[in-house]
């Protein structure tokens, strides 16, 4: 039953909505005025300004992005809302934690939602988290705890294969943040082994409360499924021991020297107007929870017809920031004809070194040189930067996860959404437009920048073979093979390529 309604596009039926029997839960929604807050009466005072009613902050760094994060939650007067993909029980995730549990102990009401693909390592921490007095967690989509996951995922693919990717964080329903990082070290250059290269604005004024009502569309669905109905609190004995476990975490050495990095004072800077925001409009564009629901495929969702409009109507040049990139036969046509008419395309991704799936990287390498032959220009990411030689993430592995879409130095779009099959079909997707060329130019800047020493230009010889070549000081290195991988991995990657899964990419 479930592949014939896959197979001529139909919804799921009832019966198959959910395949776990949900108790009743309670709504709740944003507090809509907060103007008696600080961050609040900032917020106002920056919505009631004329036509350019949103201020917007580009976030340069992870340890700058997490520093912001727990700089609002301790400013924080009335709520936070936070929505993410992952979270981990590492340094990041303890920090967090416990700034959530400090603000719930004065008051403030904490709503957690997680997408349950990746939780298995995080539900005793989740439980954990809301066993406190106001804060509640809720896990979307949820796999069956009766169960195995695997088994619970071959059972029931259809629905179990789509998740919510979206990342916001918002305090006092006055300050968010969008974009593309989970809640985890990798993504805040607090981890020795491997950096995330991620994107997210903060944004105040007018905006916000868009943000907030799409965070409710997504709490108070029916995919949205209370951590305590799926699991018993834990012991308080053992609910304790987790709890010193954190604490102990980020009391070690290594984890005091990183918060000493971080700036605590990023909330007092933002208040006192030290912050430069820049005035513009900006909308959130999200697909709806019910997209979770849906067996219809190549129908485009509200975050891909939004960044088609916006990259259709480009005049001199796009920047596109994916590190999951698969075109697909439309998109290459699509980028063509932006070339065609004189607009320079620019298209930045993991390499095969650099990218944490080898299996999407399989699929986008059957495209790349349709893509040079169109006038495309293609950039893969390294999976070292020779710019940290000296830093205590020198021996870290780079990789890609920034999602950004920049148009004539003018248009910005930061966000969860990769350009692949799995983003416009089958995951839930969410990013901030932004219509500002200081933030734009800004963001354009960073990646044209940063390209000639932490990637790789991809073209192709006169007979059509690919190279890689790296500027380096003094000249050109060309790399006649996937640079910095083994022959294995070489031919492993090219033999899933050949596989027929380019749709569940």
């Amino acid at each position: 039953m479930g592949i014939l309604k896959a197979l001529v596009g139909a919804r799921l039926p009832e019966k198959y909505h959910r395949f776990l029997d949900l108790p009743e839960r309670r709504a709740s929604f944003r507090y809509a005025d907060t103007r008696n807050t600080a961050l609040g009466a900032m917020s106002a005072a920056i919505a009631a300004d004329g036509e350019h009613c949103s201020g917007i902050y580009r976030l340069k760094s992870g340890r700058e992005a997490l520093g912001a994060r727990l700089a609002l939650i301790d400013a924080a007067e009335a709520s936070i809302d936070i929505q993410s993909y992952l979270i981990r029980h590492d340094i990041s995730g303890n920090l967090l934690s416990q700034k959530l549990i400090q603000a719930a102990r004065r008051g403030v009401r904490v709503r957690l939602l997680m997408d349950d693909a990746l939780t298995p390592d995080s539900d005793d921490g989740l439980t954990v988290l809301d066993g406190f007095d106001g804060i509640e967690v809720r896990v979307f989509n949820p796999f069956p705890r009766h169960r195995s996951r695997v088994l619970s995922f071959l059972l029931n693919f259809n629905l179990l294969n789509r998740r919510m990717h979206n990342k916001s964080f918002t305090v006092d329903n006055a300050v968010t943040i969008v974009g593309g990082r989970n809640i985890a070290d990798e993504y805040y250059q607090s981890s020795e082994t491997e950096e995330f290269l991620d994107e997210d604005l903060l944004a105040t004024g007018q905006v916000v409360d868009d943000v907030s009502r799409s965070f409710d569309e997504y709490w108070n669905a029916r995919e949205a499924c209370p951590v305590r109905f799926l699991r018993p609190m834990l012991p308080e004995a053992e609910a304790n021991s987790l709890f010193e476990v954190g604490r102990r975490l980020i009391a070690e050495p290594r984890a005091l020297a990183y918060v000493d990095s971080l700036d605590t004072g990023f909330a007092d800077t933002l208040l006192g107007g030290g912050l430069r925001l820049e005035k513009a409009r900006a909308e959130i564009i999200y697909d709806l929870p019910e997209k979770i629901r849906s067996l219809v495929r190549n129908q485009a969702s509200r975050t891909s017809r939004h960044l088609g409009q916006v990259v259709s109507g480009a005049n001199s040049d796009v920047i596109i920031v994916s590190p999951y990139f698969v075109p697909r036969r439309q998109g290459v046509d699509f980028l063509a004809a932006l070339v065609r008419k004189g607009v320079r395309v620019v298209v930045v991704t993991n390499s095969l070194a650099s990218t944490n799936h080898s299996s999407v990287h399989a699929v986008y390498a059957r495209y790349r040189k349709t893509l040079l032959r169109q006038g495309i220009e293609l950039y893969e990411l390294s999976s070292h930067n020779p710019a940290t030689a000296a830093d205590d993430i020198a021996d870290s592995k780079l990789t890609l996860h920034s999602k950004v879409a920049i148009v004539d130095r003018s248009k910005a779009f930061v966000g969860s959404f990769n350009l692949d099959p799995r983003s416009l079909f089958l995951n839930t997707e969410m990013g901030l437009a932004v219509d500002c060329d200081p933030i734009a130019g800004e963001i354009t800047d960073a990646v044209l920048g940063a390209l000639p020493t932490l990637a790789y230009r991809l073209r192709l010889t006169p007979r059509s073979r690919l190279t890689w070549v790296q500027s380096r000081t003094g000249g050109e290195t060309v790399h006649r093979t996937e640079p910095e991988t083994r022959l294995l991995r070489r031919w492993l990657t090219r033999l899933m390529g050949l596989l027929p899964i380019e749709s569940q990419m």
